[in-house]
């Protein structure tokens, strides 16, 4: 990359259309069109690997963490937040069915982890992975499994500052029904050619999540607000116990 180009970094978090905005940039950046550009990668969780290598590429993404901005000048960043009681809720039901290897580790330590920066709940048993934990548990106490899972990352949400304009925040609840005209402002956010812009709009229509539900194993229930229907009295205070003032922070009452 120019060394006088921003950094063209993406941030968002497990079960938050981290899959959805890869396909789009995967098909943007498309290293089989430019070969001799290094493209875009996701990183997952990776941190150390992306502060080594963000540079070198033409945008990047990682999920589950705050970055040292300082370190990346310039920038131009978005974020896809979800409401994290959703991301409870979506997160439970994906992990119950071992629907990453990870989740099937017996025995996990945290660098099994590293992947999602996941933190293991407490109370789970000799010999069982965090899928077999979670079918073990009734749903009230899978969810609160789940919600000490996202610990790291939620404590990252509220790190993130909220007046930066170059750093542009998307709420999932926004995004959906309205993919087009989001990719439009990631895209000139980004700076990118009309070219590129008319590749990732067509990309991105085609694979939203009201055209994917049921043909692709990541997208479940894409609506918002289900934590109202599976989350009991105990889950809620809970989480408002654990993590004050998030919802609020991102935008959610």
């Amino acid at each position: 990359m120019d060394s006088e180009s921003p950094n063209l970094i993406h941030c968002s978090y497990h079960k938050c259309m981290t899959v959805y905005y890869a396909k789009v940039m995967r098909t943007v950046f498309s290293e089989r069109i430019r070969p001799w550009k290094k493209g875009y990668r996701h990183y997952n969780s990776k941190l150390h690997e992306f502060m080594e290598d963000v540079q070198w590429r033409e945008a990047a993404s990682i999920n589950n963490h705050m970055l040292n901005l300082d370190e990346l000048r310039p920038y131009k960043i978005t974020r896809f937040v979800r409401d994290p009681r959703d991301m409870i809720v979506s997160g439970y039901h994906y992990h119950k069915r071992a629907a990453e290897p990870w989740c099937s580790i017996p025995n996990p330590s945290e660098s099994d982890w590293e992947l999602v920066n996941g933190t293991i709940p407490d109370g789970i048993l000799e010999g069982e992975s965090y899928s077999d934990m979670l079918k073990r548990l009734d749903i009230e106490e899978g969810m609160l499994a789940e919600m000490q899972f996202r610990s790291k990352h939620y404590h990252s949400m509220m790190e993130w500052p909220l007046d930066d304009p170059d750093i542009l925040l998307f709420r999932y609840e926004e995004i959906l029904g309205n993919e087009e005209s989001v990719f439009d402002a990631i895209f000139d956010h980004y700076n990118l050619s009309r070219f590129e812009k008319w590749i990732g709009r067509n990309t991105a229509i085609r694979n939203s999540a009201s055209r994917m539900k049921g043909k692709s194993e990541h997208i479940r229930n894409p609506s918002s607000g289900q934590w109202r229907q599976q989350f009991s009295a105990l889950t809620q205070n809970r989480f408002e116990e654990m993590y004050p003032g998030l919802v609020e922070r991102l935008g959610y009452d």
